[in-house]
């Protein structure tokens, strides 16, 4: 018994080879390199609405098995870019443009209305809320980060409106499916992460101004903004 116990204890102080950890990082690259790419491409329109995306194809194409594209593929279905299906295989999600267009329209409605409706009592927690994901934004965009930054920017937007009064408000933000808009808009202006994190600032200062109503007007413009770059 002494020896058994003995053994396992042994077997427990041993730390993961060099091999594993190394194999773990590899796997983990090739899941972000191969979201990355998909991610692109749906931007960029080299994968078409309604495309099927081929595992096999992809896992070739990266010298890599089909685990990483599997992993790569459930990541961005979560952000509603591509939708699975039983017997059909993976598909890009249709996003039109007039789509996207009535989406940042509401959206920037929707934030005027609710920064304009938050409570006296919960304006300290909006305060403190938008200067934090602020600071992450701002640490990302240093980074290069698009995916950090992109996930405290919904967040920034998602807690003005989550204080609302009127909690109608949220569930249809939630409905507009912001995070997948903002992860595409910004993979196409990464390389202006740092002036997309200052963009906030203004709002952070409305709010600590205490001027709802400018603040509101300010998210709507910031929301109206992507407009301009569509079809």
């Amino acid at each position: 018994m002494a020896r058994l116990d003995k053994v396992k204890t042994n077997s427990l102080a041993k730390t993961p080879p060099a091999e594993v950890t190394i194999a773990i990082e590899r796997h983990k690259s090739a899941r972000d390199l191969i979201r990355s790419a998909v991610l692109k491409r749906i931007s960029e329109g080299v994968y078409l609405p309604g495309e099927r995306l081929k595992e096999m194809a992809l896992a070739h194409e990266f010298e890599v098995s089909q685990a990483p594209v599997r992993e790569a593929f459930r990541e961005l279905e979560t952000l509603g870019l591509l939708v699975s299906q039983h017997y059909k295989g993976t598909r890009v999600r249709g996003i039109s443009s007039q789509e996207i267009r009535d989406a940042y329209q509401l959206r920037g409605y929707l934030e005027e209305v609710a920064a304009q409706l938050i409570p006296e009592a919960k304006l300290k927690d909006a305060i403190a809320s938008a200067e934090a994901l602020q600071a992450v934004m701002r640490a990302a965009a240093l980074k290069g980060d698009p995916d950090v930054f992109a996930g405290a920017n919904v967040q920034f937007h998602r807690s003005i409106v989550s204080l609302a009064s009127n909690q109608m408000l949220l569930q249809v933000w939630d409905s507009l499916e912001i995070g997948m808009l903002s992860r595409l808009n910004l993979q196409k202006n990464e390389k202006k992460l740092r002036s997309l994190a200052e963009i906030h600032q203004p709002i952070v200062d409305s709010l600590k101004n205490q001027d709802l109503k400018h603040a509101g007007a300010l998210l709507r413009e910031h929301a109206f903004s992507f407009l301009q770059g569509l079809p």
